[in-house]
């Protein structure tokens, strides 16, 4: 289980996450959006292109929380190498100093989302920092 901590909407410049490979362990930072689609809450996280729903805003965050869990056990299957390539898929860049450490821009693109998940314009897109 992740133990997470929600922050207030305030958007840092870089997401980040702290991976021990060896103990398969993670804990970083990441901004989650929040939309309502057809009735129903969706958390998505894009620096990690994960998504959950829920009837309400707690339910999502409780799914998107067992996504992430499933996410990283599924990560830390893999060898370093190819955990590293898939990390950089996404967007996210190794400091070459502490090689434990990645960034990815927390830059969150509205009109990508809206257009990606197929909503009308008018919806409403709240952002937040998760601590996990």
């Amino acid at each position: 289980m992740i133990r997470k901590r929600l922050v207030a909407s305030a958007k840092p410049l870089n997401q980040e996450i702290h991976l021990n490979i060896k103990r398969g362990t993670a804990r970083g930072v990441f901004s989650i959006v929040y939309f309502e689609d057809h009735g129903h809450q969706i958390a998505y996280l894009p620096a990690l292109n994960l998504t959950a729903y829920g009837s309400n805003k707690v339910e999502a965050i409780q799914m998107l929380d067992e996504v992430v869990d499933d996410y990283l056990d599924g990560l830390f299957s893999l060898p370093e190498s190819q955990i590293v390539s898939e990390l950089q898929k996404l967007g996210w860049k190794r400091n070459p100093t502490f090689n434990k450490d990645f960034t990815a821009d927390a830059h969150i693109d509205t009109e990508g989302i809206l257009r990606n998940f197929n909503l009308p314009p008018e919806t409403a897109i709240e952002q937040q920092l998760m601590s996990v």
